[in-house]
This record gives structure tokens, C-alpha cells and sequence, in this order.
């Protein structure tokens, strides 16, 4: 028999944004979706879990360029020959392209675990041939700014025993909750370690130095990694750029501080904190247009927002 799924609360970085955003938009994407994967689940289960699955064009962009990157470096950490640039690229654009042909048919709402959905195509954003030729074309410049670069030249000059971690979906404790972190890569240097975070899009968020005190107490708890010796570099690969990072161990305390009043909010709103349950009602829409139109949930939340351009 079958393991019983549980839905157990949890904290991240991207779900504090989420909750801070919308709180509504949060129940979605934490409780609103659930068992809707089952072929049982009522219709409108089944919608949000349809929906929490879409990603948009600049989503696309970053899960394809991670997802190459990390194959690189998971070669690199087994000591298996990297593929060449080119034939890296072919594959890509064949990804992508069947990914869109996917996407277009509609093919996800019969398997939206698995086949790609995009945002546009499900609520009929206009996009033009060369919107979507450029959304391709920076992908290429993305995984070309990285293979090109000095930061690629010493990834390959890495010992294969100081890859701590690639794109591994983990967590540390934090009074008890978990609170999940993945690190697009970690490499242990002579005396620090470097936490690689690659960016494809939008430049740092106000959130840059929440989710630094997160990697830096992940590593220190699970690899007894002192605070100071963390150093975060973030590649933004559209423009080949780094920069680099650190935090003080008073900053970490402040920063666990927010987390832990970020924790008790959320919590706050449960029916069942014991149990993780929650009701759609408690959990406020907030009705901007902007944020309303970008949202996956857009359909099955009900605001009269005019989608019109």
C-alpha cells in the first residue's frame, strides 16, 4: 500500500514572497492545490493544481538554463565529460521548442506534473513570433555568457570532492519547522565555501540577503561551515556579471528573527496549525492589477480585473 501524502507546513524564501504578495495567491499555491493530482479530486482542485504548474515566458527562461547548468555540473561532481557548447544549445532549443508545442496543444492539463504549460498560452497573452524568438535567444545568451566565462573555466578546475552541493532541494530546522533552501551549487574552497546562485533575469531582490542567511545557516548546520566563511556569488548571466556576498553572524540573527515573525503569520491564518489546515476565506485577496494579472490563479480567484492590454 501506498504512502499517505501529507501536506506539513514549511518555509522558503519564494513562499515569503508569495505570502507577502497575496495571501490568497499563497493558499493557492500551499493548500488550495492539494490531492488535486488524484483522479477523484473536485474540478476546481484539479484547476489550481493545473494552475499552480504554469510558469511564465522569464520562468521558462530560468528553469531551462538551471536545468542545463546543473546537468554540467552534476557531470563535473561524477567526473563525466561535459558535452560541448554547441551540441548543449541544439538540445536546448529542441527542449524548447517542444516544450512550446506541448504548451500551445494543451497537452498539460492531462499531465501538468510533466508537460510544460506556459502562463501566455493559458490565459491568451498576446505574444509575437519575435517575442518568442527573443525569449529563445536569451536562453543562448544566458548558457553562452556561462560556458564563455572564467567562473565555467574554474567549475572545471574543481575537484570533484569539493562539490558540496548542485541544485539539491534541502532544508535545516528552525524551532522545530523546516525551512527549505536549494543551493544552485556549492563548492568547498581552502577556507570558505562559495554558493553559486545563478540569475537569468531580474536583478537582485529585495529578499537577496533572506535567502543569503538561509544558505549561509543551511551550511553551517549541515556542514559545521562558520557563518563568515559563506561567500554568495550571483551570476547574472544575461549580462555575464558577478558579485559577490557575505553576512555577519548579528545580521543572521536579525534575519532569523523576520523569519520566525514571517512563520508565526502564516501560522496565524491556519484553521489547524497542528494539522496544516487551512480555509481559502482567512487568507485575503489582495487586488492590484499588476500582481492579479501575472498570477496563475487569476481564473479560479474571482477579482473583475480587466485583462485587456
Amino acid at each position: 500500500m501506498g504512502q499517505v501524502l501529507k501536506n506539513t507546513f514549511a518555509w522558503s524564501v519564494s513562499r515569503d514572497r508569495t505570502f507577502r504578495e497575496c495571501p490568497r495567491q499563497y493558499w493557492f499555491s500551499h493548500y488550495g492545490f492539494w490531492s488535486g493530482w488524484e483522479w477523484g479530486s473536485d474540478e476546481r482542485t484539479r484547476e489550481i493544481y493545473v494552475l499552480k504548474q504554469l510558469k511564465s515566458r522569464p520562468m521558462w527562461v530560468g528553469e531551462v538554463v538551471h536545468e542545463c547548468i546543473r546537468h554540467s555540473l552534476e557531470n563535473l561532481a561524477r567526473g563525466i565529460p561535459v558535452l560541448p557548447v554547441e551540441r548543449i544549445l541544439e538540445i536546448t532549443r529542441n527542449r524548447m521548442r517542444e516544450d512550446f508545442v506541448s504548451s500551445r496543444d494543451g497537452r498539460y492539463h492531462d499531465n501538468p506534473k510533466h508537460d510544460c504549460g506556459l502562463f501566455e498560452h493559458e490565459y491568451r497573452r498576446p505574444v509575437t513570433d519575435e517575442q518568442w524568438r527573443d525569449t529563445a535567444d536569451q536562453v543562448d545568451r544566458c548558457l553562452l555568457n556561462f560556458y564563455h566565462s572564467e567562473v565555467w573555466d574554474q567549475l572545471q578546475r574543481t575537484a570533484p570532492a569539493d562539490f558540496l552541493e548542485v541544485e539539491r532541494l534541502s532544508h535545516f530546522l528552525l524551532d522545530g519547522v523546516k525551512v527549505h533552501v536549494k543551493l544552485d551549487c556549492a563548492i568547498r574552497e581552502p577556507d570558505h565555501v562559495i554558493v553559486w546562485d545563478w540569475k537569468t533575469g531580474r536583478r537582485e531582490g529585495s529578499d537577496a540577503r533572506l535567502q543569503l542567511a538561509c544558505y549561509a545557516f543551511y551550511l553551517h548546520q549541515a556542514y559545521g561551515i562558520p557563518i563568515h566563511r559563506v561567500h554568495m556569488r550571483r551570476f547574472e548571466l544575461s549580462q555575464g556579471a558577478v558579485h559577490t556576498r557575505t553576512i555577519a553572524e548579528r545580521e543572521l540573527d536579525q534575519i532569523l528573527d523576520y523569519v520566525r515573525g514571517s512563520i508565526a503569520d502564516m501560522r496565524a491564518l491556519l484553521d489547524d496549525p497542528e494539522n496544516n489546515r487551512a480555509t481559502e476565506d482567512r487568507f485575503a485577496r489582495v487586488e492590484r492589477r499588476e500582481a492579479c494579472l501575472r498570477c496563475n490563479f487569476l481564473k479560479v480567484c474571482g477579482p473583475a480585473i480587466d485583462t485587456t492590454p
